[in-house]
C-alpha cells in the first residue's frame, strides 16, 4: 500500500477514533486528554446522527476486539496525526475526500501508479 492510501487510512481511523475516544477514557487509553477536551468529544458524541454514533460504537467495538499489538499500532497513528499541523491534517482530508469520490477504474488506477511509484522508491 502507497504511503498516500496509508495516510489516508490512518486519516479514516483517526477520525472514528476521535468520534469513540469518550469510551475510552474509561479504559486508560485517552487519560492524557483533559477534562474539557473530554466533555467537547461527549457533546460532538451526542450531536451526531444516530447512524454516525452506531458506526463509531462498531469501531470502537472492532477497535477492542484486535490484538494488543495492533491497537497500539493504531494509537501510535493516532498520536503521529494528532502531531501533524493542522494544515497538513486539512490536504489530507481533502485529498481523502477527492480518492472517496473516484470511480472504481479511477481508484485501480490511482493504486496501480501507487504500487509503481513505490517499488521504484524501494530500488
Amino acid at each position: 500500500m502507497s504511503l498516500f492510501v496509508t495516510r489516508y487510512l490512518v486519516g479514516i481511523a483517526v477520525v472514528s477514533g476521535i468520534l469513540t475516544l469518550w469510551p475510552l477514557r474509561e479504559s486508560g487509553w485517552a487519560q492524557h486528554l483533559s477534562e474539557g477536551t473530554i466533555q467537547q468529544i461527549k457533546r460532538d458524541w451526542r450531536d451526531l446522527p444516530p447512524r454516525e454514533r452506531s458506526r463509531a460504537l462498531e469501531n470502537y467495538q472492532r477497535f477492542q476486539k484486535l490484538k494488543p499489538e495492533r491497537q497500539r499500532d493504531y494509537q501510535e497513528r493516532y498520536h503521529r496525526w494528532l502531531d501533524l499541523p493542522d494544515n497538513e491534517r486539512d490536504r489530507l482530508h481533502q485529498n481523502y475526500r477527492r480518492y472517496r469520490g473516484m470511480t472504481l477504474d479511477e481508484k485501480e488506477e490511482f493504486d496501480r501508479k501507487s504500487r509503481r511509484w513505490r517499488d521504484r522508491r524501494r530500488d
